[in-house]
């Protein structure tokens, strides 16, 4: 179940179908754009209602499938005996249906959660009131044949078309915030600023991040602080103050950067996305980012 699916177990795997399975009445399936609009103001997609030739789990296992693995729809055709079309129109009906249950498992919590379940690194002042540790990860996206949009995406840091989304976790590592996707050429300061991760700040949160997060002062106007570690300001030798400062920051940082590697084990994710599925990148990293929070803890309990 975890090789195909992502999802840890067999009894995780029925506890979201039994989530879904009281929508499954209402389920509208996609078949594709008209190729004919002949009024406007009607909607230009159409969906099939009745179209069923594999069982509800079936079509969830074959979509999560795409998503852990990477797979080619040929591929997922000839696995499951459909049509490649078939696999196209199952795929982008339940990555709509699957963002809005595992999906769902990517909240924030509130502080009194958080403090009781800090990992024993961070129960010491200057660290026990962190509540979000911040990073951004990029995505590479096949090259788009508008030029405008190539050079959005283009990030000099990875020299290649990407997508930029910002990730945010617990001190205990869970998902509490994933915003959507930006081009790659967007700054990670700007990402910060625009995504809507500054509206889940509370007063007197402390957020973790990297040198290249400067929001100081976003986080000051919400009485909130950042914890960043030091810069050399100039000169050629860190004190010791500093080196230790950057020491115990890096040490706690680095869990996020585990969040993104457990986000990347979604093969869709870690590979070169195809510009057919862009429109649904940010409910597929929803939904692994949903299915990470089901793994155990990052930090090491002592």
């Amino acid at each position: 179940m975890k090789f195909y699916t992502g999802i840890p177990t067999v009894a995780a795997f029925n506890a979201v179908y039994q989530s879904i399975s009281p929508s499954l009445s209402k389920v509208r399936y996609w078949i594709g754009p008209r190729r004919v609009v002949c009024n406007p103001l009607k909607p230009k997609y159409k969906f099939h209602k009745n179209l069923r030739r594999l069982s509800a789990k079936e079509e969830i296992i074959l979509c999560l499938m795409k998503i852990r693995l990477g797979l080619l729809n040929e591929d997922l055709a000839d696995r499951f005996i459909v049509s490649i079309t078939h696999v196209t129109n199952v795929i982008t009906t339940w990555f709509k249906l699957l963002s809005a249950v595992p999906g769902t498992l990517v909240f924030n919590p509130s502080k009194e959660t958080v403090k009781e379940n800090l990992p024993p690194s961070f129960q010491k002042v200057p660290y026990c009131d962190v509540r979000h540790i911040i990073d951004c990860t990029e995505v590479f996206i096949e090259k788009p044949n508008n030029l405008t949009i190539a050079a959005q995406t283009w990030s000099d840091y990875k020299h290649h078309n990407t997508a930029k989304i910002l990730v945010s976790i617990t001190p205990s590592g869970m998902i509490n915030y994933i915003s959507e996707a930006w081009g790659g050429r967007t700054s990670d300061k700007y990402v910060t600023q625009h995504s809507g991760f500054l509206d889940i700040i509370e007063p007197y949160d402390k957020v973790m991040a990297d040198r290249g997060f400067p929001i100081q002062e976003d986080l000051a106007l919400l009485h909130a602080e950042l914890l960043i570690p030091p810069g050399r300001r100039g000169v050629s030798q860190m004190s010791t103050s500093d080196v230790k400062k950057t020491k115990q920051i890096a040490n706690r940082r680095i869990y996020v950067e585990q969040a993104i590697r457990r986000l990347k084990c979604f093969r869709i994710l870690k590979y070169e996305m195809p510009l057919s599925l862009i429109q649904h990148l940010d409910d597929i990293v929803r939904i692994a980012a949903g299915i990470c929070n089901m793994y155990p803890p990052l930090p090491r309990y002592a």
